[in-house]
């Protein structure tokens, strides 16, 4: 009969565990025609994951068929935490995830990966799943031979340009003036007023190819630990070597993880080092840690009695500004501090304007900035803060349009 199985029935069944994870739901379908049964659901999907795992385990490697060769990919590794709440629930999970994700454009569109089909995927009967290689469930022990080891020296310069930065800034500055513009009368419908609103809508056309992304095996062993993390740029140093040859491996951890990722890499250079491994920090954990460097910056200043006495946030809540415990509300105080102090300084640019004399140059409002911030150390103060704020967000743009070179 499963070889007169409709497709249609099969798909929806599929589709609908995957979805809900309700095996009544898919029984209500079956007693209607329109789905396979939960039981057949269960075979579909371990069968499925069987044909993976013995494609894994031919190959030695643990890499997804939906990845594409020759295409850049990056990775990032984070501990998963689930702690339910519901009094039904029987038990939590904590342990660590390894992503790869994949930059397609129309230039690169990557190749599909070839696929050894010559067994039939849906014919096993069993709801038992295979297990995955060993070369990728057994996890190596490991301890560090060094807890502070030689930190190898740079070489060579620095060398950043920065070439499309100042048009980055000057529209994070267009920004600025029509929320200026827009702030002193009853905002219409269609006027965007709010940071990310404006940049969409500003935001031109493309035909943006979404990245590919893929989830491997979980691991119940967390992701501190030092063999976890090593474990973790073995798989991936795997993967890309198969999926995109001669690229140098790209990781991105969140802040914990990233000291230990750099312990490894210092401690076996040869294997790890800087010249086999890319370690970064994921785009939020940058973020949080300009944030932090701003309520360094901000501490004793008065900004945090501005905000509450403008009746902006609580004063709970604007102290833990200064440390970004609550990165969406800490950005959006910094974009509230950053029309405000533009605010200010129109004002003060359109009475300089006003008292110049005729025989007098008018200086650009950039130019008669650098000049005020020369002047008062307070101006310096605030007018540095501005530009400060004015790149964190910079950055952030950077991340959501998938267009990191609006900072260099």
């Amino acid at each position: 009969m499963k070889d007169h199985e409709p497709p249609v029935c099969a798909y929806l069944g599929v589709m609908i565990h995957c979805k809900t994870r309700k095996r009544d739901l898919v029984d209500t379908f079956f007693k209607l025609g329109l789905s396979v049964s939960y039981d057949r659901v269960l075979e579909i999907s371990t069968s499925m994951a069987n044909d993976a795992c013995r494609r894994y385990v031919q190959e030695g490697i643990v890499c997804p068929t939906n990845l594409l060769q020759n295409v850049f990919t990056s990775s990032a590794v984070d501990n998963i935490d689930h702690n339910p709440s519901s009094i039904s629930s029987k038990d939590s999970f904590h342990g660590t995830g390894i992503s790869l994700f994949q930059h397609i454009s129309e230039d690169a569109q990557g190749v599909v990966q070839a696929l050894d089909q010559s067994e039939t995927m849906l014919k096993c009967q069993s709801k038992r799943v295979s297990l995955l290689p060993e070369s990728y469930s057994n996890l190596p022990p490991a301890v560090l031979r060094f807890n502070e080891p030689d930190i190898p020296l740079v070489e060579g310069e620095l060398s950043i340009d920065m070439f499309s930065f100042p048009a980055a800034l000057k529209g994070e500055f267009k920004w600025l003036k029509h929320v200026a513009e827009n702030s002193s009368v009853r905002a219409t419908v269609g006027t965007n007023i709010s940071w990310s609103a404006y940049h969409a809508a500003v935001l031109p056309d493309g035909n943006k190819l979404p990245a590919v992304s893929a989830l491997l095996p979980l691991f119940h062993e967390q992701a501190k630990s030092v063999a976890m993390i090593r474990h973790s740029l073995n798989i991936i140093r795997s993967a890309v070597r198969k999926l995109n040859p001669g690229q140098t491996p790209v990781v991105a951890f969140d802040q914990p993880l990233f000291t230990v990722a750099k312990l490894i890499q210092w401690n076996w250079p040869q294997i790890y080092g800087e010249d086999h491994f890319v370690m970064m920090f994921g785009g939020l954990h940058i973020e949080m840690a300009a944030f932090k460097a701003l309520g360094s910056w901000l501490e004793d200043s008065g900004w945090t009695s501005v905000l509450v006495n403008a009746q902006v946030t609580s004063p709970g809540t604007a102290d833990s500004f200064l440390k970004a415990s609550h990165v969406t509300k800490t950005r959006r105080a910094h974009q509230v501090t950053a029309c405000t102090l533009y605010r200010l300084l129109s004002n003060a640019y359109c009475q300089y304007k006003d008292v110049l004399r005729d025989d007098e140059v008018t200086l650009e409002f950039e130019d008669w900035c650098l000049e005020r911030s020369k002047e008062s150390p307070h101006f310096k103060f605030w007018y540095t803060t501005l530009r400060f704020e004015l790149t964190v967000l910079i950055f952030i743009r950077s991340i959501r349009e998938a267009n990191f070179f609006i900072i260099y």
